[in-house]
């Protein structure tokens, strides 16, 4: 089936990867702490009626998911649960968030926390019932504290294992407990830090902190939610083999009340991403006194995993790879550009894009010790113009070069040292990792003055400076603002932290966006539940996926509409290329397979197409089968893919109600009637996208613009928090390889710049 690029994306391209109580005189409790709040929600329970189980009223209980806190609301009646509401905001949609309904009539019909683990989401299954027996508790007086005495632990070492974010494998470790308490941690396998420095990070952070507070309780690591997750997991399961009792191990260590105030600064900078963490250098550079906030425990964001920026006439790649000549014809891409977005509203925007992206390299090259390989025979080309075959260059590895993630080269080290050299410049230039920026500080005539932040242990920072640059990555990970903007959430590989605190921020003090309905950044093809377990063997796992991402199956949306010809979105077998994938509702769509498919594929195997169909993208799967060769145990991939939600089955009628959308527009799409008997697979082919791009209004000095156009001069937004103005609504963005990243350098350099200027 021949299809219609609408938009092309390479494979290879820049990836990364509450409710209050209402019991009588009782305010929110929690499963995780003991304050004064707890201590009232026990003495209202102590006064409930002997006739009674509980006292009436309103309870919510606390607990660590697989993404953060989970919150389990529950309303009780002197004898019963008369009602139950789950927050999994914090939980991936499709999985975690998925399971509520599940759960909820698991809840009401046990009436009590001892229900059964839904399929793909025990993590989230176990946060549930942890949160609830903490409701249960609160209601009935039996409340446990963290003082309460632990099951006793049967001294020794084990070893347990759990699934992560690592896509070939389980994450194994060993836990020694010494005298009843968890002595030491350690990690033997992971494939997580195969994609990234995340898993690093967690080990680095959150071990020291379970050992130090003895408790499974602690914060994740932020920007490491799904390594943090595995560890803690291991940790639970080695006290339940113990003979202990894990749940009794979740009892957080008390957030600090203590607020700090730092000044004296010239820029702070709200995120130390790439366009961060490039504006502080700029700053610093330019001999601003800057102070840099993160909300991860490591700098870099999704930067740290991207292969790198367009370069167009970078003077030292073109010493190096072009005999010292220009390599791109620079008017030709600013025309392109122009052409693409429709319009010349942000034209001087644009042209900067294009004029500076090569001089920002150099920039950062000659004063940051930044390196890039690339240019010849043009190592990574243009996704749209054959003849821009030196428009994309690539971060240089570690110092051997030798070192790739699954998602591209290890470049955090130059970060690193450019950030080091940078807070070298000035005695007072400081930054702050596990600090997360909330609100901007203005002063009583609503100017600017500083950033309001929270610290991992709840101390509460007030920074003050004279400007603030405003580097958050975007909303990816905000669902609300997905869905306002862009009518749904993406399935996202890379930093779920950009939940738009920059934009918001930004608005807050009269700041308007720019193209906000952008599509987001949607660089592959692949079934939006990756299966890390071993469920599957990894051969079945890339029958799976490429049963979702093949171009010889019809398609059709997730609204039941055929999906195909010339409005094709689906990934071309042969090169890996994503095709207009983000042009399709929600992001995703699904291939279509009758029962006489499948058993096609049983008895006679894959098709050509299909069985050379591109599916580890991220190191997922292993080999597929020759064409031809039967898959007898295909019913048993679908089955997991189903477990998993990749794959719907049934009649036109099952999948209609399914998929919540009309069954005689389905059963058309299917090329069958409503009434139909017959059943029919959809295996799910997702995008994955690793950021948004519509933002903050921005002028050419990157200065966030009021709704009269005017800038507020001390405000300030690089990277994906500006990326909008250089982009159109409705269209993915502007599709040069590696465009986005030049963004960070360019708009890194002005705002840094700039922002420094304005303070002195």
């Amino acid at each position: 089936m021949k299809k219609k690029a609408l938009t092309m994306i390479s494979m290879v391209t820049a990836l990364s990867m509450t409710a209050c109580s209402t019991a009588p005189n009782t305010a929110a409790t929690s499963s995780t702490a003991v304050s004064e709040e707890t201590q009232a929600s026990e003495k209202a329970s102590e006064a409930a009626s002997a006739s009674g189980k509980y006292t009436p009223g309103t309870y919510t209980g606390e607990s660590e998911g697989h993404g953060g806190t989970v919150k389990v609301t529950a309303d009780f009646t002197e004898d019963a649960i008369s009602n139950v509401s789950l927050d999994l905001s914090v939980e991936t949609e499709s999985i975690g968030q998925a399971a509520s309904e599940t759960l909820v009539k698991e809840i009401m019909d046990a009436q009590s926390a001892d229900i059964d683990a839904v399929s793909g989401a025990t993590e989230t299954t176990d946060a549930v019932k942890r949160a609830l027996q903490s409701a249960i508790d609160h209601a009935s007086g039996t409340d446990k504290s963290a003082s309460a005495e632990k099951a006793a632990l049967k001294d020794g070492t084990y070893t347990e294992s759990a699934s992560s974010f690592g896509f070939t494998g389980d994450m194994v470790g060993e836990v020694t407990i010494a005298d009843g308490k968890i002595k030491d941690i350690k990690i033997t396998e992971e494939t997580d830090s195969a994609t990234g420095q995340w898993f690093k990070t967690a080990e680095a952070n959150l071990i020291p902190r379970i050992i130090e507070a003895q408790s499974i309780g602690v914060d994740a690591i932020s920007g490491a939610t799904s390594s943090s997750g595995a560890i803690k997991k291991i940790v639970a399961e080695a006290i339940d083999e113990a003979g202990g009792k894990s749940d009794e191990w979740y009892n957080a260590p008390e957030k600090s009340t203590e607020t700090v105030k730092l000044d004296g600064y010239d820029v702070i900078v709200v995120g130390l991403g790439g366009s961060g963490l490039l504006s502080y250098c700029a700053a610093a550079k330019s001999g601003a006194k800057v102070f840099g906030i993160e909300q991860a425990a490591a700098i870099g964001g999704n930067s740290a995993s991207v292969y790198g920026p367009m370069a167009i006439n970078s003077k030292n790649l073109a010493k190096k790879y072009n005999d010292g000549k220009d390599y791109i014809d620079a008017d030709d891409v600013y025309k392109t550009w122009i052409d693409y977005v429709g319009t010349d509203e942000k034209a001087d925007v644009i042209r900067k894009a294009v004029d500076e992206s090569g001089p920002a390299l150099d920039y950062y090259m000659d004063n940051f010790d930044f390196e890039f390989d690339g240019m010849e025979g043009g190592l990574i080309g243009s996704f749209v113009r054959t003849d821009w075959d030196k428009e994309w260059t690539v971060y240089t590895a570690d110092e051997n070069n030798t070192k790739w993630y699954v998602l591209g080269p290890d470049h955090t080290f130059q970060f690193t040292r450019a950030l080091d050299k940078a807070k070298a410049m000035n005695e007072k230039n400081d930054y702050m990792l596990e600090l997360k920026g909330d609100e901007l500080i203005t002063d009583e005539n609503d100017n600017v003055i500083g950033v309001r932040c929270t610290y991992y242990d709840g101390t509460t920072y007030e920074v003050y400076g004279k400007s603030v640059i405003l580097a958050t990555g975007g909303f990816i990970g905000n669902e609300d603002m997905m869905k306002e903007y862009l009518g749904h959430s993406a399935t996202v590989i890379g930093d779920m932290l950009a939940k738009g605190d920059g934009i918001k921020m930004g608005q807050s003090v009269g700041g308007t966006t720019y193209a906000m309905g952008t599509l987001p950044m949607i660089h592959i093809s692949q079934v939006p539940h990756v299966i890390r377990t071993d469920d599957l063997t990894a051969d079945q796992k890339a029958i799976l996926s490429a049963l979702a991402v093949t171009t010889d199956a019809p398609e059709i949306t997730i609204e039941g509409e055929k999906w195909g010809g010339d409005d094709a979105s689906g990934t071309d077998a042969s090169t890996g290329l994503t095709v207009g994938i983000a042009y399709a509702p929600g992001f995703m769509y699904y291939t279509v397979w009758s029962q006489d498919d499948i058993d096609t594929i049983r008895t006679k195997g894959l098709s050509e197409t299909t069985s050379k169909a591109i599916v580890n993208f991220v190191g997922n799967g292993g080999e597929l089968p020759e064409a031809g060769t039967p898959v007898e145990d295909i019913d048993k991939i679908l089955k997991v893919g189903e477990d998993f939600n990749d794959v719907l089955s049934g009649t036109p009628a099952e999948l209609a109600d399914k998929m919540g959308v009309d069954v005689s527009k389905l059963a058309d799409s299917l090329g069958t009637t409503a009434d139909s008997t017959d059943k029919f697979y959809l295996v799910a082919c997702s995008g994955w996208s690793y950021g948004t791009v519509g933002s903050l209004n921005i002028d050419a000095n990157m200065n966030v613009l009021k709704e009269d156009g005017t800038p507020i001069e001390n405000l300030f937004a690089v990277g994906q928090d500006s990326e909008g103005v250089c982009n159109a609504d409705g269209k993915a963005y502007s599709p040069w390889g590696g465009q986005a990243q030049s963004w960070t350098f360019v708009s890194g350099k002005i705002a840094g710049e700039n922002a420094a200027k304005l303070a002195k």
